[in-house]
């Protein structure tokens, strides 16, 4: 209920903002967006803790460690960067109101050594996804992005998560919230939620998985900038399952659907000194 109500309140913030105060930033933003050459690449590094699932399905929750890449072209604080987006993006390439570029994320092994109530399923190895992402700011207080990447090593399936956020900037704060959603295709499912048989009426590894959505939810965060390089974020994510993965007895009856992410990160950007341009953009 504390993390709904935190969601419901940076929503509400959002809608009481000014729309003056959004057009004000317009104008700012639309240069600061645009291809020039004079714009440099800035690099962002840093690290986090979450409290979080075991694993997705799971109703044990852990804390576990994050790393923060990015490398993106243009002024470091004219994009919104949330923080469930990929651990590594970089934007190759980008104009007004607009980014392309590299998206990777790194998965952790998991096995029924570590987590017992993964008897049911087969172990997954480490390993991680990789593909690209694309941002389109369609006012200087909206994001929308989609990242599609595929499994490697890890799986052999595709993920595409789609994001919208709304964001204002309060002083030193930065407050932003927004919707969330995950299509995951048949081979993906089957590697993380795919039994071994041994649970009646599963099916097994024989299974029959469709790629479909596989979870949506809502992910709201607060950034506090301690200088213009550095800032420290804190965060609260809500996730549920959808689709074949809820059928996985990892899920029920032994897990939950439904989980809540709390996190803390801390970050700082810096200018690389280049301007290196892909493309001419």
């Amino acid at each position: 209920m504390r993390s709904v109500a935190f969601l419901a309140g940076l929503g509400a913030c959002l809608v009481l903002s000014s729309p003056d105060r959004a057009l004000a930033q317009s104008p700012d933003y639309t240069t600061l967006t645009s291809p020039q050459s004079a714009q440099n690449w800035y690099l962002t590094l840093g690290a986090g803790v979450r409290h979080q699932p075991d694993y997705t399905g799971s109703d044990d929750y852990v804390f576990r460690a994050r790393p923060i890449i990015s490398l993106g072209r243009g002024l470091k604080s004219t994009w919104w960067a949330a923080e469930d987006d990929a651990m590594l993006s970089i934007g190759v390439f980008s104009g007004q109101g607009w980014r392309i570029g590299f998206s990777g994320d790194l998965l952790w092994k998991r096995s029924a050594s570590v987590n017992p109530a993964l008897v049911a399923v087969p172990a997954t190895k480490f390993g991680a996804e990789a593909g690209g992402f694309v941002e389109f700011y369609p006012t200087s207080w909206l994001r929308a992005r989609a990242d599609v990447r595929r499994g490697v090593v890890a799986h052999d399936g595709v993920v595409a998560d789609f994001k919208l956020d709304a964001f204002s900037n309060i002083g030193a704060w930065t407050i932003g919230a927004g919707p969330r959603m995950r299509i995951a295709s048949a081979d993906y499912v089957r590697t993380y939620f795919g039994t071994t048989g041994a649970q009646p009426g599963t099916g097994g590894l024989l299974q029959r998985f469709n790629t479909g959505v596989h979870s949506v939810g809502a992910l709201g965060q607060l950034t506090y900038h301690w200088s213009e390089n550095l800032k420290t974020t804190a965060y609260v994510e809500y996730k549920r399952l959808i689709g074949d993965a809820t059928r996985s007895p990892i899920v029920r009856p032994y897990g939950s659907r439904n989980s809540v992410t709390i996190g803390l990160s801390a970050s700082y950007s810096f200018d690389t000194g280049s301007n290196y341009s892909l493309g001419g953009l």
